[in-house]
């Protein structure tokens, strides 16, 4: 259907072809809970977070995983989740989950919340995952993560 003035559509099929111009309208409605697309850099950086941390959060935090949460996190946040990492089940092997999609959810001022789907064992969750930009290099970062 066709979206009224001031309204965002998100396509469920990401290959649709949806008019990138509506987001700088649709970012500048910061009232609330509206849903507001920050755009495609803050989506990859937040999908290449969450791959990092499916690996980090099942012990696997080798250089790849670490180097992959420095560059998409907050100097604070990856700090903060390499400096304690998770605990695990002594002798169990938890299954690594893997992101089916991430989609932009409410905006509060500056920061953006998107949610990443993850599978793990035929079960889907969700990782809510705050971004903001980066005040000196204008780059997308995520700052919170909340699963």
């Amino acid at each position: 259907g066709q979206a009224s003035k001031g309204e965002t559509v998100i396509a469920a099929n990401p290959d649709s072809s949806v008019s990138s111009t509506t987001s700088s309208s649709a970012s500048s409605a910061a009232n609330g809970e509206k849903v507001a697309d920050p755009g495609p850099a803050a989506i990859d950086v937040a999908r290449r977070f969450a791959g990092a941390f499916v690996l980090y959060e099942v012990g696997r935090s080798d250089a790849k995983v670490r180097s992959a949460l420095h560059t998409t996190a907050s100097p604070q946040l990856a700090r903060e989740l390499l400096r304690r990492p998770p605990r695990l089940p002594a002798n169990v092997e938890v299954p690594k989950a893997k992101v089916l999609n991430v989609v932009p959810g409410p905006r509060h001022g500056d920061t953006f919340t998107l949610s990443a789907s993850l599978l793990r064992v035929g079960i889907t969750s969700e990782l809510r995952l705050n971004v903001q930009r980066d005040e000196a290099s204008g780059e997308w970062q995520v700052t919170e993560a909340l699963g």
